[in-house]
């Protein structure tokens, strides 16, 4: 089944007579959540100055002189990253060599060290939780024994892949967890620790989104007009006259703060 994006969705909306169809959702929510998770301290001052983390991004990999194209590519690593992807994934999405993917992640780590940590940190939870001590201590040493091997060479590409079926089989069928800031506790597969960032960001911001909500709808001005929301945005209906009105008041209502990071809405 095709899941219908967010634009598809608006476009089936119409409003009623004399009535305009409006939202507001969340300025860059998973990357300001992800920020302050890691406590990335850059990333949260930009946020705090109301600056895009995009272009914070490309400023750091490319400088303050960079080119649209520039800007466009540390967009594109901060969603990869923020959702789990490597340089594998950056290569095949963005139509660049491996080389280059990895060059990006590997520069992208060293401007924002923060994250890298908390990435590590965060898969090693997982892992802790899915296996047991002496399971723990025999992945750790087979993944050390990865590094061993060249992966330029048929011999050393070979000695890897009996390694990593051995970190498969070890992992295979454990579960490990991580717990929200609000509580939530989410099962990640063992064999897919990187996914755990990804798993807790978007919970994340789905609670903030739901939190949102809540206050939306409890508002006795915007709740008569409140209509749906899409991903991390609401959408309501007003008369012609009001709608711009209630849509700044749904910003308004919507903004609030996660770990001392400003969660703006607009």
């Amino acid at each position: 089944m095709e899941l219908l994006s967010a634009a598809a969705i608006r476009r089936c909306i119409v409003a009623d007579p004399g009535k305009l169809i409006f939202g507001a959702d969340y300025d860059q929510i998973e990357l300001r959540v992800i920020a302050a998770l890691a406590k990335c301290k850059s990333m949260i001052q930009a946020a705090k100055d109301g600056v895009s983390l995009h272009l914070l991004a490309a400023n750091r990999l490319f400088g303050i002189d960079h080119i649209p194209d520039q800007y466009k590519l540390p967009k594109n690593i901060n969603f990869t990253y923020a959702f789990a992807g490597g340089a594998g994934v950056m290569a095949e999405r963005y139509e660049i060599s491996y080389a280059q993917g990895k060059e990006l992640i590997d520069d992208y780590e060293r401007q924002f060290p923060e994250l890298k940590k908390f990435k590590r940190e965060q898969q090693d939870r997982v892992l802790r939780s899915a296996l047991s001590p002496v399971e723990y201590r025999t992945y750790k040493m087979l993944v050390g024994q990865l590094f061993n091997f060249r992966t330029d060479t048929p011999a050393g590409r070979k000695a890897r892949e009996s390694v990593q079926r051995e970190i498969n089989r070890l992992c295979h069928g454990k579960l490990g967890w991580i717990t929200t800031k609000f509580g939530r506790r989410l099962p990640v597969d063992a064999l897919k620790a990187y996914t755990a960032i990804n798993y807790e960001v978007q919970a994340t911001a789905r609670d903030i989104m739901g939190h949102g909500l809540l206050r939306v709808f409890k508002d006795p001005e915007l709740e008569p007009t409140l209509l749906l929301p899409i991903h991390d945005e609401l959408i309501g209906q007003g008369p012609k006259r009001k709608a711009l009105h209630l849509a700044t008041r749904y910003g308004e209502v919507m903004t609030t703060e996660f770990e001392g990071v400003p969660i703006t809405a607009t």
